[in-house]
């Protein structure tokens, strides 16, 4: 059996713990692989997914960022504010061309294992 996934976007929040990945974004092909690789992984806990992008609040998203184990973000974004200042957490991973701070974070995803390798680390750390 699966385990719930709740996605969450601008305004809301939920108060439950769960393990829980920010995007930022993202394309439809981006969160499309962020979907994929997370049925495909052994989810043994509650997830919450929140969903971000360049036209919510930053408040709201520097708030998630704070609660997430994992952040995923659309490295050709064109709000590129946001993507170098999510781009040098220590637990953000991107996709596409980091060009702003690509010298800082060299975690990049590139296929579909490599994301679920990610997930699969951070659910066992």
């Amino acid at each position: 059996m699966k385990n719930k996934i709740t996605l969450v976007t601008y305004p809301d929040d939920v108060l439950f713990d769960a393990f829980r990945i920010l995007t930022f974004d993202l394309t439809q092909d981006q969160s499309a692989l962020v979907s994929y690789a997370l049925n495909q992984i052994n989810l043994s806990d509650q997830t919450i997914l929140y969903i971000a992008n360049g036209n919510h609040s930053c408040e709201w998203t520097l708030d998630k960022k704070q609660k997430c184990s994992i952040i995923i973000i659309n490295a050709e974004s064109t709000d590129q504010t946001m993507v170098g200042y999510l781009a040098a957490q220590k637990n953000c991973y991107y996709i596409g061309n980091l060009r702003s701070v690509s010298s800082v974070n060299n975690r990049s995803i590139i296929t579909i294992d490599d994301l679920k390798t990610i997930m699969e680390d951070k659910l066992t750390n």
